[in-house]
């Protein structure tokens, strides 16, 4: 399959052209904002310049990055793949707005083994109604959000699974917080070293804990993730498409 990449001199950009061979996809382009060429592939700076005759756009960009991109799509009716973070709520509107016209798929983390925990985080959160639920995540000290959108995805998980609302939600501890209240689910955030991605989503009562734990050892789980997309939404209507569509195809609803 033939595809144009945003944000291809970021670092996901370099694993999405590495790995594009053995997964079988052709990279015939970049958008970014400088003009170049990155393994015979050319980048251009100008939108305008990108060729249209591809099967899809993958974008790991910026939010500034994935609103040209978006743009540039809807305009040529060519399907969208994001795994842009960051992203405010004025945006993600936009995006679904967008995917009436186009199918638009966007993950904040493109690993199929997030996928699936997730779906493992909300049958836990289920059975385990009154358990203490804490999410730690820890990535690179490069990162420039905090929490990861990962982190927040297993979070919304344990709250559509507890029936509970986003204000059940802090971010860390300080000072003297009193009793941990039920219900509430906490999300802590490290940054260190060139950590690429790590998870831990604990769930502990008086009787038991279950702790998940999810490494990504390298970026190219992201990027077979993303391509593994671009295959998935090829001949999809319009619709606004997440990774738990692409998992439930797999294992079905939980």
């Amino acid at each position: 399959m033939r595809i144009v990449i945003s944000g291809i001199l970021g670092k996901m950009g370099h694993s999405l052209t590495e790995s594009a061979e053995d997964n079988a996809m052709c990279i015939v382009a970049g958008f970014d904002k400088t003009r170049t060429s990155i393994m015979d592939i050319p980048v251009y700076s100008d939108i305008d310049d990108l060729p249209t005759d591809i099967d899809c756009a993958i974008d790991f960009s910026s939010p500034e990055g994935l609103i040209k991109i978006a743009d540039w799509c809807v305009s040529r009716m060519i399907p969208l793949i994001s795994g842009t973070t960051g992203l405010s709520s004025d945006l993600k509107l936009r995006l679904k707005k967008y995917s009436s016209t186009i199918p638009i798929f966007y993950a904040e983390n493109m690993s199929l083994g997030v996928g699936i925990l997730s779906e493992f985080c909300k049958i836990t959160a289920k059975t385990f109604p009154d358990a203490d639920s804490e999410i730690i995540e820890i990535h690179h000290r490069h990162k420039v959000d905090s929490p990861s959108g990962t982190a927040l995805y297993f979070a919304n998980k344990i709250l559509e699974a507890r029936n509970l609302r986003n204000d059940s939600i802090i971010f860390g501890r300080k000072g003297h917080t009193g009793e941990r209240p039920k219900g509430q689910i906490g999300i802590h955030s490290l940054r260190a070293g060139e950590i690429t991605g790590e998870h831990q989503i604990l769930f502990a009562d008086d009787d038991e804990e279950i702790i998940f734990i999810h490494r990504a050892k390298n970026r190219k789980l992201f990027a077979k993730g993303a391509f593994n997309a671009v295959r998935w939404i090829k001949g999809k209507p319009p619709g606004f498409y997440s990774m738990d569509d692409l998992v439930k195809s797999i294992i079905g609803g939980v």
